[in-house]
């Protein structure tokens, strides 16, 4: 079977889910925009955006590794989403200090920007927060190479169940994939059905979000704020960049 299929290999602007997306679009894509609404991308936003840089850790928060990686690289340790202190929760990072290192745990977008670390492509963390100024950066950073959206989507299962495609990963990718395609319309047909999907959520988000599965187990967790926050289109200029590992300016 033709496997140029698969990287959606005719279109400029492409979009995949998971893992397995990133094995595909990688190897020929110039940018890489991982997309984990709730919560990494977004927490990710709004750390860069105060000053901060976010070292992703492929790890969940219990893992003795973690401390052992944040202290190797100088960074703070985020806590626990329920701990006192910087953590996964996007509210908890709004007085993040300029200049903070934060190692950042994630099994889900911080893995997914270690894979899409391993190819020739600039890695970017987006998110509904930062939709356009992703696009615009990312646009820029490929040069004449395809864009690739890596929507990361969660799991059946605590952390290694079958991938489950998320509403807010699909909304959050459809905002970029509209932006990118303002830039240029070669899109594949996954890249445009997601952003015809996202326009016609616009006057939604708010609600879709708080009403998505990921956004009501997360109220439930007593952490609705961070629904809000994810929900608020285009709010941040910020484009946080992977750069020697680290997501930054």
């Amino acid at each position: 079977m033709n496997a140029g299929i698969f990287r959606q290999q005719d279109y400029r602007i492409r979009l995949e889910w998971g893992p397995q997306g990133v094995e595909q679009l990688g190897p020929e894509c110039g940018a890489l925009i991982i997309v984990d609404v709730l919560s990494f991308s977004t927490s990710v936003d709004i750390a860069v955006s105060r000053g901060g840089r976010v070292l992703p850790l492929p790890l969940r928060r219990a893992d003795p590794r973690a401390a052992v990686e944040a202290e190797r690289a100088g960074a703070v340790l985020a806590a626990a989403k329920h701990d006192s202190g910087w953590s996964l929760s996007p509210s908890s990072l709004l007085d993040l200090p300029a200049g903070t290192l934060l190692a950042l745990p994630s099994p889900n977008g911080a893995t997914l920007s270690a894979r899409a670390a391993h190819y020739d492509s600039t890695v970017f963390a987006g998110s509904l927060r930062n939709a356009d100024a992703v696009a615009t950066a990312a646009i820029a950073a490929a040069g004449d190479r395809p864009v690739g959206i890596i929507a990361a989507g969660e799991r059946w299962g605590i952390v290694d169940g079958p991938l489950r495609p998320s509403l807010e990963d699909h909304l959050g990718a459809g905002a970029i994939a509209a932006a990118l395609l303002a830039h240029d319309s070669d899109g594949s047909p996954e890249a445009r059905l997601a952003a015809l999907g996202f326009r016609s959520a616009t006057s939604e988000l708010p609600a879709l979000l708080a009403e998505s599965i990921s956004g009501r187990e997360l109220t439930d967790m007593g952490l609705a704020h961070d629904v809000h926050l994810a929900a608020q289109w285009n709010a941040s200029t910020t484009a946080p960049v992977l750069i020697d590992g680290i997501y930054g300016q």
